[in-house]
């Protein structure tokens, strides 16, 4: 028996009308999709870069406000099919956008869910939008389109859309100053397309996770100068609530800070010219950030100063950077024990300020006109810095002076701010994050990623002036519930020690860097304190971050994927085997030294020599080999020194290691280790070398056991201290040279 309702009944006036409905649903939506078009090119003055689209090409787009999809469907000359998630169906927008292209909503997260779709695009001969979630979304989300775009095999088009981030429709106000009607610009940028690298769905979620953060950096804007970009961040901070706190227990909300930067700023400018470099000899607390962007506000350079470096070290940087007026604070000096470098620095002829000396000629009537500024700060600003541009020189520092004596540095505004992005386009940083940094602020990876990248954000964030009180900095992590906290390997070593088993449970993430972090120590905080350290890698020159894990792309004993926008190749040098030098380029890399006497590391074309010999895995994750200069030549081969502290720190864990190289007159190149475990012996590392099928040049002439090893306030070794150490133990060695860096 056939049941009517098993087929569909011939009936032409149906079909007649259903046709004829479509049609008049064609004629109404025509003058509808103009209108909507017109609107938005009038406001937004819409415009398209690039070469138009293919028919039935498969567009990624990066998701930055709720009319991204209505700007494709209105301005792309096809019509579109999108795929949404299921849980925006019943959004206003999304209404709107179905009167212009094909809506499919669908959870890829299913397995049967992505084969659907699979053979829906290879089925129908049209162009796809796909909106992989801009870190709205677990790692999982990249891997399923990964997937999907991996079975189909054909290529993508990626379509950037910039400016619609700055609009009322943002789906990211937080991050992104807000405008009534921002100029929106659709970058259709080159194809990519599926190749031998990219073998699986893990590859291409990793690739559409790298594209999108770049889209996101590009998005950001570095033309402006620093203290713009913290007058933007302190917006957002207003609306969140965010506070800035220290040592003191006394937090101060931004509009209170930038009152102080502009009321401290005005005693700067009566002792300092425009455009001149001053010192700053401050610890990581809000008033030694104050007085940095104090100076930034009236177009002063600060030249973050190394106070642990001692008088020589600091007369001769002070002398290239042409510095004459240092300033510090009175109670740091006596707290730090410091009087002494302060006369020598005094009779140096250099004038040096203490903050405190200001106290009296800060009147209520100072306070007052600083608070008032606070609530105009662009017009203040504006009016009192004149135009600053983004290319010129925002801050000095100085290398660490782990190879010899520091180098100035000297970076733009745009430098600094192009770094603090690419970190912000990588790691998910939220609103409610609070970051505490404790590294200090004249070294990049305290000034940077510590203390500037919060205040650009917005977040509220925490200082503490050294890292070696363990015990109190981990007291503090859990009484301030940060969730961001930045260390080096040597300094999580002596959390971990002093830490009970909940002062870290507030923490999200952890950032190290400066020196190797050992697997030791990540391994013992992911399980005591159930912490991912994430691993990263960078130079002074670099402004400094040039690689990061982050929680999106990470992987084991790696420093993670090169930022976004940052271009690199990696060069052959003869006698080593494996890896190669590292030559980079981009926004965050300095133009030359300081001083003109210094070898221009930059070639013309803008390319930076990082002196760093690295390997890449198949996926773009680097590996640290060691420094060119860390390199001993022994029977021909050369033999990393690095790779040798580390096998000591496998062999004899939680305990510093240093090897040297030097050129013996009767023996040739030496490499001697230095190990602060007091039983450390040659037989106890040959032994350790054979279990672990090392080669038999990777064991040290000599091990010299119980050595107290110098280290610098960045947490990395003073390898210069330990050479001059070498004569108590060797003395032939004055006349020897010695390979350290």
């Amino acid at each position: 028996m056939i049941l009517l309702n098993e087929y569909k009944i011939f009936n032409p006036l149906r079909d007649f009308k259903t046709m004829l409905r479509k049609e008049w649903q064609k004629l109404l939506v025509k003058p509808v999709q103009w209108l909507f078009q017109f609107t938005l090119a009038q406001w937004f003055r819409v415009k398209i870069r690039g070469t138009m689209l293919k028919e039935s090409s498969i567009i990624i787009a990066n998701c930055t406000s709720v009319i991204d999809p209505l700007l494709l469907a209105l301005f792309l000359p096809e019509r579109l099919n999108f795929v949404l998630e299921p849980q925006l169906h019943d959004k206003l927008w999304v209404k709107v956008l179905k009167l212009f292209a094909e809506v499919v909503f669908l959870d890829l997260s299913q397995s049967s869910t992505k084969q659907r779709l699979i053979k829906t695009i290879e089925a129908e001969n049209k162009s796809w939008v796909l909106f992989p979630q801009e870190f709205k979304n677990e790692v999982k989300s990249f891997d399923d389109y990964g997937f999907v775009l991996r079975q189909l095999g054909r290529e993508v088009r990626p379509i950037r859309i910039e400016g619609a981030q700055h609009s009322f429709f943002s789906l990211a106000k937080e991050k992104h100053a807000i405008y009534f009607f921002p100029k929106i610009t659709l970058h259709l940028m080159e194809s990519l397309s599926l190749n031998a690298q990219h073998k699986d769905e893990k590859s291409w979620g990793r690739r559409l996770f790298l594209l999108l953060s770049e889209m996101a950096f590009l998005n950001f804007n570095t033309e402006q100068s620093l203290f713009a970009a913290i007058l933007q961040g302190a917006k957002h901070a207003y609306s969140q609530g965010s506070w800035i706190e220290d040592y003191n227990r006394q937090p101060i909300s931004f509009r209170q800070f930038i009152a102080r930067c502009f009321i401290l700023g005005r005693q700067f400018k009566s002792e300092t010219q425009p455009s001149e470099m001053v010192g700053v000899m401050m610890p990581t607390t809000i008033a030694g950030a104050v007085s940095f962007f104090a100076l930034q506000a009236y177009r002063r350079i600060p030249a973050m100063l190394n106070f642990s470096s001692g008088f020589y070290n600091l007369y001769s940087v002070c002398q290239a950077a042409g510095i004459k007026t240092i300033y510090t604070s009175r109670q740091f000096i006596q707290t730090a024990k410091l009087e002494t470098l302060v006369e020598e620095l005094d009779k140096a002829g250099f004038m040096v300020r203490f903050l405190e000396d200001f106290a009296p000629k800060i009147n209520l009537a100072r306070k007052f006109a600083g608070l008032l500024k606070s609530t105009l700060p662009s017009l203040t600003y504006r009016l009192v810095s004149g135009v600053v541009k983004p290319d010129t020189s925002a801050l000095v520092l100085f290398t660490s002076g782990s190879e010899g004596v520091p180098k100035g540095v000297a970076l733009t505004h745009k430098n600094i701010l192009a770094n603090c992005y690419q970190m912000m386009s990588r790691v998910d940083f939220a609103l409610q994050d609070i970051f505490f940094n404790a590294l200090p602020i004249f070294h990049f990876f305290g000034l940077t990623a510590g203390t500037i990248v919060p205040l650009v954000a917005g977040n509220s964030c925490f200082f503490y002036p050294s890292p070696l009180h363990f015990k109190i900095i981990s007291g503090l992590v859990h009484e301030t519930k940060a969730t961001i906290f930045f260390a080096t390997d040597t300094f999580l070593t002596g959390y971990a020690r002093a830490a009970g088993p909940k002062d870290f449970s507030s923490l999200r993430y952890i950032f190290a860097g400066a020196e190797k972090v050992r697997s030791e120590t990540m391994h013992y905080w992911r399980e005591t304190f159930n912490v991912q350290i994430y691993e990263g890698y960078g130079a002074t020159e670099a402004s400094p971050v040039i690689s990061l894990n982050c929680p999106l792309a990470s992987r084991a004993d790696s420093v993670g994927l090169v930022l976004p926008s940052i271009e690199y190749r990696i060069e052959p040098v003869e006698g080593i085997a494996e890896g190669g030098r590292l030559v980079i380029r981009g926004p965050n890399v300095m133009s030359a030294y300081l001083t003109p006497d210094k070898a221009n590391p930059i070639e013309n074309d803008g390319w930076y020599a990082t002196g760093d010999i690295v390997v890449e895995d198949d996926e773009g994750f680097l590996s640290i080999i060691g420094r060119i200069k860390r390199f001993a030549k022994l029977g021909g081969e050369m033999i990393s020194l690095s790779v040798i502290e580390s096998i000591a720190s496998t062999l004899w864990p939680e305990q510093l290691h240093a090897a040297l190289s030097r050129k013996c007159p009767r023996k040739g190149e030496q490499i001697i280790l230095f190990s602060e475990y007091a039983k450390a012996s040659k037989s106890a590392f040959i032994h350790h070398v054979h279990a672990q099928k090392y080669p038999e040049l990777l064991v040290p002439q000599t091990v010299l056991p119980n050595v107290k090893i110098p280290v610098l306030a960045s947490g990395k070794i003073d390898y210069p201290s330990l050479e001059r150490d070498l004569t108590t133990f060797f003395p032939d060695s004055s006349s020897a040279e010695t390979n350290l860096s």
